[in-house]
């Protein structure tokens, strides 16, 4: 097995750390927007589809919180060498003995792991599609994900639902 120089190291220990503040700090403040427009028709009102992400439960959100605090002591604890389990007055178990043995391997299956982990109590499964605040579509009520179509023909009907035909409504 080939040896790793303290630089190496040191240089993917503070990649994963950034990518992982990166990801729990600025990932989910941030809503994406689209800047695709979708029109209805000559005259008519523009519809502009935005995105954000369904909240997950305050319990998932805090338990994918230390997760991923829990993913950067575990890289920082494996690339530093330092065995948490001495302290704590325990034998040490074979498994940390073979993270030392393989850190970049070590490291990159916790941060991989421990984003499986984070992933699985932040998602929520939900799918919601509203319209001018109104809610059209549920995933959460409804239990499954309607095709494209589907989707483009309820806004349709609701989009000729809230339309005003001007002609109908005469002062005769």
């Amino acid at each position: 097995m080939a040896e790793y120089s303290q630089a190496g190291l040191l240089v993917a220990l503070l990649l994963f750390t950034a990518l992982t503040v990166r990801d729990v700090y600025l990932g989910r403040s941030h809503s994406p927007q689209s800047g695709q427009q979708l029109t209805e028709g000559p005259g008519s009102s523009t519809v502009s589809p935005e995105g954000e992400n369904y909240p997950p439960t305050p319990f998932n959100r805090c338990v994918g919180n230390l997760v991923s605090y829990l993913k950067l002591l575990s890289i920082l604890l494996i690339v530093s060498g330092q065995n948490p389990f001495v302290l704590l007055g325990l034998d040490t178990p074979r498994a940390w003995n073979w993270s030392q043995d393989n850190k970049i391997f070590s490291c990159l299956m916790a941060f991989f792991l421990c984003n499986m982990m984070e992933t699985h109590f932040l998602s929520t499964g939900a799918f919601e599609v509203t319209l001018n605040d109104v809610p059209v579509w549920s995933k959460l009520q409804s239990g499954y994900v309607p095709n494209i179509q589907e989707i483009f023909q309820i806004l349709d009907n609701h989009l000729k639902m809230n339309q005003v035909d001007p002609m109908s409504f005469s002062s005769s």
